[in-house]
């Protein structure tokens, strides 16, 4: 099998000729990786099945000097020539880079950061009890049906294939992030039940955009799609089931049968942490057709498989809140072979680090997961 058909052969719950592997990096660990190894595309030096095409830059941002201007600090002068527009460690949201360690995206999430890039606080645009109906319908977010947008990305799409490579659209932050993001989380978790309508109302502007650039990208020839919105802890749905079902699902829905119709064969990608079981079957009867990132520390995969591999496949599984930083390579090593025993044969698996992998992991299990995977995830092994 070429990578194309390997990735799209397990996430269709067939039996590739080895299990495909994911990994992605966190920006102090990407920095260590190029120290390392002296390369910059992780994805070519660990081979990987597939890689993501871009999402285009936005020509300027939405004026958001009425939100910010005054309550955040290093504000971005957007008029100003040459204001600096660029991607952050391979995310589809493009930022204003302040110098103070600040960024602004064209969504109007801002950023401040540390002394780093792997984390930061945030400052939400609608934030507090005033916000109303008018003012989210007036809130300027980003127009995604330009067509410059869109310009160049077929041929993208077309020279991965020509590679044997599968094309990943990276849509994450679908619905729900974005509006805590913009909202802020305790805000719109209160407006769920003191305020529907204004939930309904920027859950609806959100979905009609991450919509419409899905599908622009399944008409386009994507192979997969990642969707996704962290809705639970490790305990449980961070909502009710009558909330999400509310608010989250008819819209997820709705984007994913508007890619299903653009184009039949596209994948869609879903992922949140932590145990979203309770959601799991009607993830499917939407058209989920892989779950990320299954998180051992509160989800059990043989279970998973057991119960949903019919109409699933799952994507990640290796432990990087436990094996992955505080193992030894012998334990990485172990935990994969058990993965693939539990959930890999047969297809229905791409295993991967259960999130990115961050500075506490050391190097020597970053290389035990990948030879492991190599080893033990042969159909003949």
């Amino acid at each position: 099998m070429n990578h194309r058909e390997r990735i799209l052969a397990a996430l269709r719950r067939e039996q590739p000729d080895r299990i495909p592997m994911g990994i992605h990096f966190a920006a102090t660990k990407y920095e260590e990786f190029v120290a390392r190894i002296g390369q910059t595309d992780t994805a070519a030096y660990f081979d990987l099945d597939y890689r993501h095409v871009p999402v285009k830059a936005p020509r300027t941002l939405p004026d958001y000097s009425r939100h910010f201007a005054g309550r955040a600090p290093d504000w971005p002068d957007m008029t100003a020539p040459g204001f600096a527009l660029r991607p952050f460690r391979g995310s589809p949201s493009y930022f204003v880079m302040g110098p103070q360690h600040t960024a602004l995206n064209e969504w109007g999430e801002y950023r401040v950061y540390g002394d780093d890039e792997d984390y930061h606080k945030k400052i939400y645009p609608l934030d507090g009890p005033d916000c109303t109906i008018a003012d989210v319908e007036a809130y300027p977010l980003p127009d995604l049906t330009e067509a410059y947008r869109y310009e160049g990305i077929a041929e993208a799409i077309r020279a991965l294939h020509g590679r044997e490579l599968a094309a990943v659209l990276s849509w994450e932050m679908t619905i729900f992030e974005k509006a805590w993001r913009i909202r802020g989380m305790e805000a719109l978790m209160m407006d769920f039940t003191e305020n529907p309508a204004l939930v309904e109302c920027l859950m609806e502007r959100i979905a009609e955009r991450t919509g419409y650039l899905a599908r622009r990208y399944a008409e386009l020839g994507v192979d997969i799609i990642q969707f996704g919105d962290d809705i639970a802890s490790q305990q449980g749905m961070m909502m009710s089931l009558r909330h999400w079902r509310k608010y989250i699902k008819p819209r997820l829905a709705g984007i994913i049968a508007g890619i299903k119709a653009a184009n039949p064969a596209v994948l869609a990608f879903y992922h949140s942490d932590g145990n979203i079981e309770s959601v799991i079957p009607e993830l499917i009867e939407i058209g989920i057709d892989v779950l990320n990132p299954i998180q051992p520390e509160c989800l059990d995969i043989a279970a998973l498989k057991q119960k949903f591999g019919g109409h699933l496949a799952f994507w990640g599984g290796v432990g990087v809140q436990t094996v992955m930083p505080f193992g030894a390579p012998a334990e990485v090593r172990a935990a994969v072979r058990k993965l693939i025993a539990d959930a890999g044969r047969g297809g229905g698996l791409v295993i991967a680090p259960a999130h990115l992998i961050e500075r506490d992991i050391p190097w020597e299990n970053v290389l035990a997961f990948v030879e492991a995977v190599r080893e033990y995830g042969r159909s003949d092994a």
